[in-house]
């Protein structure tokens, strides 16, 4: 079976249908294996697709019927990482901008959100202790490790990453639950104050030399510190400018 071509979908009946449609051929014709039966995960946390291997002899009669690119493009995976990508995002995005409700959080929630990252972070091979509890407007998630660099990674980017994908596993099965911020060591606090500092000096800089300056690039969540930091000095505006990870705060002089 080593011939064969992967499909992924929420379940094994959905990945069958797909497999069907993308191939040409009729399901009950299909010779597949069930790779893995897929997971709701646990609020769904956790939660993976449904997999099937459909035997070669399947793949070559889709060949005739879509064509080979169509056949490429679905073994790479191209033809749906764009569009999970892009929810993902928008569930993140839609946990920042908007205005979420100050409920109590259930203690299941908070208890699969500690067993989530605790989970993460036996499989980082780290020694740490994993405390999730209800903050008031968020959930917060302390790790204490004595590997804090490892785990919060160059720039952040291990740590941010495991909010971000906390947060779009929460907020996609309940749209009005708390944003979750997943701290070490009080790293997150010590990077606000690193960019208020750095977007105050900017801002004197840019009055100073009467023009525009740019910051280096951010995420969306460093942007929107510096935003709302300079919001209050009435002698500049900000706005961002570039794409995706190129993108970065512009600050300019009234």
């Amino acid at each position: 079976m080593s011939d064969g071509q992967e499909f992924y979908a929420a379940t094994v009946d959905e990945a069958l249908d797909k497999a069907s449609a993308v191939l040409g051929v009729p399901r009950d014709r299909l010779d597949f294996e069930v790779q893995d039966e897929g997971s709701t995960g646990f609020l769904g946390i956790g939660a993976r697709d449904a997999r099937i291997l459909v035997e070669g002899s399947e793949l070559n009669a889709g060949v005739s019927a879509f064509g080979e690119e169509n056949l490429i493009l679905e073994h790479s995976g191209e033809s749906h990482a764009q569009p999970v990508e892009d929810e993902a995002q928008e569930a993140v995005q839609m946990v920042e901008d908007s205005d979420l409700v100050a409920e109590d959080a259930p203690e299941d929630l908070v208890l699969a959100v500690d067993e989530f990252v605790t989970a993460l972070v036996e499989a980082m091979g780290l020694d740490a202790t994993v405390d999730a509890y209800d903050a008031g407007d968020v959930i917060a998630v302390d790790v204490a490790t004595k590997e804090t660099g490892l785990f919060i990674g160059q720039k952040g980017e291990t740590i941010d990453a495991i909010q971000y994908l906390l947060n779009v596993a929460i907020y996609k099965n309940r749209p009005f639950a708390k944003r979750i911020v997943v701290d070490s060591e009080g790293y997150r606090q010590r990077r606000i104050e690193a960019i208020q500092g750095m977007a105050h000096r900017t801002a004197r800089r840019a009055l100073r030399e009467k023009r525009p300056l740019r910051l280096p690039p951010m995420p969306a969540a460093e942007r929107r510190v510096v935003h709302l930091f300079l919001k209050e000095n009435p002698k500049v505006t900000t706005s961002s400018e570039g794409k995706e990870e190129a993108r970065r705060v512009v600050v300019s002089p009234i």
